[in-house]
């Protein structure tokens, strides 16, 4: 089974602000509310971690594996999120525009795919969960980066 999601977002900040708030797995991860705990490897290239689910009345912790796969800066982040018990990988890249000197276009694309048993009956699960991480981490980077262009601008008058 697979899901796409996307999101397309302008941001009222300058492309920098926005990437600062994106530019790192510490960051992505930090910004994702599934995962409940984590911890990056030295070198910021990989992460391991738990998320919670809940399936009905079924709740369970499952471990992740979250990896950065492509990383052009001021440009582009990709990386992927591993749950192996699941058989399940979320690919995301979130790519950014300057439109203008204090705005920025923020591209997401993810991509789930299931390979367990029971995807198709897991369907609405693992769709809710990629809306969710979607929304909320550009949410998130939005709200920060807007919220820091802000506070500039009253450092500067």
């Amino acid at each position: 089974m697979e899901l796409e999601i996307q999101r397309h977002e302008r941001v009222n900040a300058p492309l920098q602000l926005v990437w600062e708030e994106m530019d790192s797995l510490e960051q992505i991860l930090a910004k994702t509310p599934q995962i409940s705990q984590y911890e990056v490897v030295p070198g910021g290239q990989t992460a391991r971690g738990r998320t919670k689910l809940a399936w009905g009345p079924v709740k369970w912790q499952v471990d992740i594996e979250a990896t950065i796969v492509d990383l052009q800066p001021r440009q582009r982040i990709a990386f992927c999120i591993e749950a192996p018990t699941l058989e399940v990988a979320y690919t995301c890249a979130i790519d950014l525009t300057s439109v203008g000197e204090g705005e920025t276009k923020l591209d997401y694309r993810g991509h789930i795919d299931v390979r367990h048993r029971m995807a198709s009956r897991m369907r609405g699960l693992f769709n809710e969960i990629a809306e969710d991480q979607a929304h909320s981490l550009v949410h998130r980077v939005k709200v920060k980066a807007e919220q820091r262009r802000l506070a500039q601008e009253r450092l500067l008058k």
